[in-house]
């Protein structure tokens, strides 16, 4: 296509594109077997919500179609994954979407993460590797939930709420 109108403005979305830069926004992305992960992922998006930051999007990746969450992931500046310890590892819909980024070699994007473990927590260390890995800055420390969720993982997820509103922020 020959551009004749709003030049200007499609060169800087293609700019943006060309650096992976994202929008402001956030996508939500975890798995969870028994529920309790769900909670958190929840409780997080409330308290962005609450904190002001939009447009999130949350995607369960049980069931969301792998293609829409990495549309949002490109899209959007901010990225936040959570999942339970499967068997000493990260929860298969997790590890999935994570292989899926970093062959698509995304370079720059905030970073937070969550999880959730029973026995022997694991899923927070490897995301914290796979972060490393991608080079991507953490937005502050991961929550991490033994057993069941409670009310006093509330304060955790609103502390990672507040880290991606201190980033919007310039703080």
């Amino acid at each position: 296509p020959v551009w004749q109108r709003q030049i200007a403005k499609v060169l800087d979305i293609y700019d943006r594109l060309s650096r992976y830069e994202g929008e402001p926004g956030v996508v939500v992305a975890y798995a969870s077997m028994y529920g309790n992960t769900e909670q958190m992922a929840e409780r997080i998006a409330r308290e962005l919500a609450a904190e002001g930051i939009g447009p999130i999007r949350v995607y369960n990746l049980s069931y969301a179609d792998p293609s829409v969450v990495l549309r949002d992931v490109f899209r959007y500046d901010t990225l936040i994954v959570g999942g339970p310890t499967y068997n000493g590892n990260l929860f298969p819909p997790v590890a999935e979407l994570l292989d899926r980024i970093a062959a698509r070699g995304i370079p720059q994007r905030k970073f937070g993460w969550f999880g959730s473990f029973c026995w022997a927590g694991a899923s927070v260390r490897l995301l914290a590797e796979f972060a490393q890995k991608m080079k991507w800055e953490p937005l502050c420390d991961p929550v991490e939930m033994k057993q069941g969720y409670s009310h006093e993982m509330c304060d955790p997820c609103a502390t990672l709420a507040e880290a991606v509103a201190g980033c919007r922020c310039g703080k």
